[in-house]
């Protein structure tokens, strides 16, 4: 290896969306506060902020459908040791080492839920994969997916939890009421149910709001929802006018940390039913703030949230309103999973993910 190897992250994701870019934001961080013999390189779009530590502007869009053969010739300007690809798609050509990273295989197991473009984009991810030196997958069912679907050596495939960022952390009512005020929210203490995550067929929003619609007849909660709007999400909106829920369930968009802590900090129940995730980092910031978790059993999600959550089947409202219903009215039960949560969610960091990051880097330089 390397005296002291280039490692390039492609990091133009940053300010075009969420998770991914989470991911790598708090990734890069953590690896630069390692320290060592390695020097980061971030390959960062038009649309990022960050310009600390060791980055180059790249013009290629991601998810641009030239990309595979324009970033390539963009990434051998920088004479990289290795590329670490965070959003399954590697470059058609190199002269670098690759790693990548597979958050999911969802464009595979439920295609109904992608867009065509998505589709198309991901459909590289298979060929990525198997021939990059190191696979990191952010879950065992993910690295179990991969070796299943793809074909890839599972020799070469390490998994590599993600953590909750270190700005969700409890926090007090006075930053509720506050938070509340500026964004014209109607939310109380307790007295709301949350969900995170963006606006897309897999989260299984439309069930939210039919279990939500059960839980008013008995209660007089509210919901808040957060995240941008995806693809495919009008039956969302569709949901929420049928429902009658245009003023009990409130759609806030996107939200910085510091605000997003807040929201879990206070909430009675944070529910995310999804059908499938690659991970589910919400259930990990929703434990570490201290909101009671009630989420789907599908995908990782159990490997994720261990005993620390109500974890329940993503097909039945009915099941999931009266989930949420208890733990709404049950205090006990409440601060149980509360205090379940909190150590469940410290299990995990982002030194622990950066360390073994790091170590697959150091695998794919000397493979």
């Amino acid at each position: 290896m390397p005296d002291a190897p280039v490692i390039a992250i492609d990091a133009r994701l940053v300010g075009y969306a969420a998770g991914i870019a989470r991911y790598t934001t708090l990734l890069i961080d953590a690896l630069e506060a390692l320290g060592g013999p390695e020097r980061y390189l971030v390959l960062r779009g038009r649309r990022s902020k960050r310009r600390t530590g060791n980055t180059r502007l790249l013009l290629t869009p991601p998810h641009h459908p030239l990309e595979r053969w324009t970033l390539p010739a963009e990434v051998a300007l920088t004479r990289p040791s290795l590329l670490h690809s965070v959003d399954h798609v590697a470059p058609a050509w190199r002269t670098w080492r690759s790693v990548v990273t597979l958050h999911d295989l969802a464009f595979m197991l439920y295609p109904e839920t992608q867009t065509p473009a998505s589709r198309a984009y991901y459909a590289a991810t298979g060929e990525s994969a198997r021939r990059a030196e190191r696979v990191i997958a952010v879950s065992q069912r993910t690295a179990s997916d991969a070796v299943r679907l793809l074909g890839v050596e599972p020799a070469r495939v390490r998994v590599v939890h993600e953590a909750a960022a270190p700005a969700f952390s409890p926090r007090t009512e006075s930053e509720l009421e506050a938070l509340a005020a500026r964004l014209g929210l109607k939310v109380a203490p307790r007295r709301y149910a949350l969900f995170v995550g963006t606006l897309e067929p897999r989260k299984n929003v439309p069930l939210l709001l039919e279990a939500f619609v059960q839980v008013r007849r008995e209660l007089d909660v509210g919901l808040v929802v957060v995240g941008s709007r995806g693809w495919l999400d009008e039956p969302i909106f569709a949901a929420r006018a049928r429902y009658g829920l245009e003023d009990s369930a409130q759609f806030v968009g996107t939200l910085d940390e510091a605000d997003l802590a807040v929201l879990y900090s206070h909430a009675g129940v944070f529910a995310l039913p999804s059908l499938y995730e690659g991970f589910g980092l919400p259930v990990l910031e929703a434990m570490a703030c201290g909101a009671p978790v009630v989420a789907s059993n599908a995908g990782p999600l159990p490997e994720v949230a261990g005993d620390a959550a109500v974890l329940l089947p993503p097909e039945d409202a009915q099941i999931w309103a009266r989930a949420m219903l208890r733990v709404f009215t049950d205090a006990a039960q409440g601060e149980e999973l509360r205090r379940r949560g909190f150590a469940r969610a410290a299990t995990f960091s982002w030194q622990k993910a950066a360390v073994a990051t790091r170590e697959a880097y150091h695998e794919a330089l000397l493979a």
